[in-house]
């Protein structure tokens, strides 16, 4: 019997903006032979009243219906719940790390609106509800929830907390009254359990590469010239600045000539920026001969840039479980990576080698060795682990175990 899960998320790829999450999207697709998907994007807007909604239906394909839910939140709902926390903090109730001062006002309205949009999707079957970044999600998930008194759960995919944020006490609650929490990497659950988040029952489910889309890369000439590939937005996270100073460390130490691919860093709008800034800072650097720039490219033609390099390096700060990292390794690529986070979960000597986080002079050398024909990996030994380990079917069969648990325990209960 199929089941339907209603997902609530905005880190989905839209018209505007087709690279956003667009593997939350794969995701829904390969369980099509089990589950349906409505996604729900649920949109807050200040309005000088509020009470008002607006829903639309935004697509439809495969196995999936998307919704659009534009809320209008009177501008009185913001005010009183900052000053709710001002004056918890003033009381010496409200703790550094993790909020008290739950918004009550603001899931107080979100609960009545939930409650009058609930009945709009009567005619859809919804078995479970489940959410890909909890801390912004799980409360809305959780009111849905109650509201049509089914199962949820959640994942969480962003660092967590948000730099600069606190953890709202209602969304703390939501994560550990959920069915079942879907980790993507051990790094994730650790964030989470040193915010004082007991989870609820925790499923490995990692993330998905799907290995029809990446074949093998074709073998070149051991005398061909190697080139590196970074796939990645431009953003403080992603550590760029790392990145060249690494490149910029192997000219010094190497007369071996080799080639730089920047692949998407113009891509997800709204987290990558400075384009031109980027561009000339690259043209300004030591590498600026040997570097191939492709702003962004089609996730369909991704495995075309792939095949043209000889490695994966990755420099960032913070990452969940990268899906650059394992689509490259599907093609083969040696995975040259910062302590990120996800990547140590799977990036043994076989596959790569994964450095402290600022590290420059100990990831040059290594390059260098790579260059140098001194350090080499098996190809094929690359890929099938990841496909054993993150394949569609390995994917599949964990997500389907999650869910499928979650709604037997809800029936017996």
């Amino acid at each position: 019997m199929r089941r339907t899960i209603g997902l609530i998320t905005n880190w989905y790829p839209t018209k505007e903006n087709p690279y956003n999450g667009v593997f939350f999207k794969e995701q829904a697709f390969a369980l099509r032979e089990e589950f349906d998907f409505l996604v729900f994007h649920f949109h807050e807007h200040v309005h000088l009243f509020g009470g008002s909604f607006f829903i639309s239906k935004s697509n439809r394909e495969v196995n999936t219906k998307e919704y659009n839910i534009n809320v209008a939140v009177p501008i009185w709902v913001y005010i009183a719940d900052f000053f709710s926390t001002i004056r918890r903090r003033l009381s010496g109730r409200q703790r550094i790390n993790i909020s008290n001062a739950s918004t009550t006002y603001r899931y107080r309205y979100r609960k009545k609106i939930i409650a009058k949009i609930v009945p709009y999707f009567s005619a859809e079957k919804l078995d479970v509800f489940y959410c890909v970044d909890a801390q912004t999600e799980a409360g809305l998930v959780r009111l849905a929830a109650e509201q049509l008194k089914k199962p949820y759960v959640i994942s969480e995919h962003g660092p967590f907390p948000w730099p600069g944020s606190v953890l709202d006490g209602f969304v703390k609650d939501s994560m550990e009254k959920a069915d079942a929490f879907l980790a993507i990497s051990n790094d994730k659950i650790r964030q989470i359990m040193l915010q004082n988040v007991r989870l609820p029952k925790t499923w490995y489910v990692g993330n998905m590469v799907i290995e029809s889309q990446f074949s093998l890369k074709p073998e070149l000439p051991r005398d061909h010239i190697k080139s590196f590939i970074i796939v990645a937005a431009n953003s403080y996270y992603k550590n760029y600045d790392l990145f060249i100073r690494v490149m910029e460390k192997l000219v010094e130490i190497t007369e071996i000539p080799f080639r730089v691919m920047i692949v998407g860093y113009a891509a997800n709008k709204g987290y990558s920026d400075n384009k031109e800034t980027f561009e000339e800072k690259i043209m300004r650097s030591k590498i600026a001969d040997r570097v191939e720039l492709v702003p962004e490219v089609p996730h369909t033609h991704i495995a075309e840039c792939y095949h043209r390099a000889d490695a994966f390096v990755m420099t960032s700060i913070q990452e969940g479980q990268p899906v650059s990292a394992m689509e490259a390794a599907c093609c083969g690529l040696p995975i040259f990576t910062t302590r990120c986070g996800g990547v140590e979960d799977y990036v043994t000597d076989e596959i790569g080698r994964v450095f402290p986080i600022i590290e420059v002079d100990q990831f040059a050398e290594t390059l260098k060795l790579f260059l140098e024909n001194k350090l080499t990996f098996d190809s094929l030994q690359i890929r099938n682990r990841i496909i054993e380990l993150f394949g569609e079917k390995a994917f599949c069969k964990n997500m389907s175990e999650v869910f499928n648990s979650v709604l037997l325990g809800n029936q017996q209960s």
